[in-house]
Formats: C-alpha cells, structure tokens, sequence
C-alpha cells in the first residue's frame, strides 16, 4: 500500500512537471513565433482602473479627507488626496505607442484602421471591464479577448493576424514615512496579452513597475502634478521592462 501510494505521488509530481514544460515550451514557441514573423499587430485594447488609490487599500472618497487635509486642498489646487486615470490613460497611450515605434520588436497597426473597421465595432465588450468602468483611451473599445468570432472576422476584413490587449492598474504606494506621511510612489502593473487570428496565446506577460522617485505626502496629501509625473515616468519604465523581456 505504501509502495503504491509512493507511486501515485510520483505519478502525480511527474504529470505536473510535463504540464509545467508543456506550458512553457508553449509560452517560448509563440514568443518565437511572434518575433520571427513581424507582422502588423493590431491594438485593440487600452484600459486602466479610474480611482488610483493606495497599494493594498480601498479607493479613497475625497469627501473623507481630514479638516487639515481639506484646509490645505482649499489653499493649494494641485494637492489631492485621490486621483482619477481619465488623463493618465491617454498618456499611457502614447507613451506607450512611442516606445514601441522606437523599436523593431513591435509593430502596430495604424489605430484608425483598427478601431473603425467593422469587425471591432461589432466584437463583444468585455463585461467584467464594463461592469467596473474601465478607462481607455479615446475610440477603443473594451473588446473581449475571450470572443473568438472577433479574431478571424477582424483578419479577413483587414488582413491583420495579431491582437495586442493592454491592461494598467495603478496604484500609490509609501516609499517611506510613516502613515501617510512621509515619501510616497506611483506603482503601475502593465499586462500584455497577445493573440493570433484563432485566438490562440502567442505571449502574455505582467509587468510590475514603480517610479524611481518619490513625491513629498502629507497626511495622505500629495501633488497632483508631481504624482502624474511619477506615473509617466513608471509607465514608460515598464514599456521598456516590456520590451527588453520580449528580446530577452
């Protein structure tokens, strides 16, 4: 009974090893895929949550803000102690769009020739996006990665074979202090999802990034100016982190 239970644990540890280098050699044979034929990829998703709120925490209701923190938002306008993605997606967006022309890894479709193409206007929204109201830059859709009608119906309208889905969740973090108080981080985790023309998985990647500086926080009050400027600089990071993953 032992020798047997031994041999159903081993059994078990074994399959689990093939399912582990199944998956990767599946992972590293569309990585290869995808950068020996460097066709058009066609973006059509950008989405970001909209209330940026501290790491590990729940979005923050400006109207909960202390007297002090209130006095001093009164005084200054760039001081918040929450801010929204409405902007900073749009300049994900270009950020993001100028890091992949300055290399030849990546090479996206016109934006015009995507988002008005029949096809992706008639594809499915993506519900659980929708449901929690997911920002994007202006003109994309929050299509579904999951309908596989979309991908064939898109490449034989206008002969594109690959879909590049991107996702931000940004949040702050503390960086040092205490509390509230002290230097705080913009944080940015940047998915990557792209696909074939039947849907399949040719790479996917998570990439988590954070600002190398920080801004001065106070009581949870920060700059909203300075804090934008930590994002630009944290998206653009992980852009690069991108990219430098994909060659590797």
């Amino acid at each position: 009974m032992k020798r047997a239970g031994l041999f159903c644990r081993f059994g078990f540890v074994l399959f689990a090893m093939v399912l582990i280098c199944f998956a990767a050699g599946c992972a590293s044979s569309g990585k290869a895929v995808l950068l020996s034929q460097r066709e058009p990829i066609a973006l059509v998703s950008m989405v970001s949550n909209v209330e940026i709120h501290w790491k590990d925490e729940e979005p923050i209701n400006p109207k909960s803000a202390t007297v002090l923190n209130r006095r001093a938002l009164r005084s200054n306008p760039d001081l918040a102690v929450a801010v929204t993605a409405e902007e900073l997606i749009v300049t994900a967006e270009q950020l993001f769009l100028d890091s992949m022309a300055d290399t030849d890894l990546i090479n996206l479709a016109d934006k015009e020739k995507v988002v008005f193409s029949s096809a992706y206007q008639d594809a499915r929204i993506n519900k659980l996006q929708s449901d929690w109201e997911m920002v994007k830059p202006e003109n994309f859709r929050l299509i579904d990665y999951r309908d596989k009608d979309f991908f064939p119906a898109f490449a034989k309208e206008t002969g594109i074979q690959r879909f590049m889905f991107v996702e931000f969740y940004f949040t702050t973090d503390m960086a040092s202090g205490v509390g509230k108080s002290g230097n705080c981080q913009a944080d940015v985790e940047m998915k990557v999802l792209i696909l074939d023309a039947q849907g399949k998985t040719l790479y996917r990647k998570t990439i988590p990034m954070w600002s190398r500086s920080t801004i001065k926080v106070s009581s949870g009050a920060y700059s909203r100016t300075g804090m934008m400027g930590l994002f630009q600089s944290a998206i653009l990071d992980a852009c690069e982190e991108f990219l430098y993953q994909l060659e590797d």
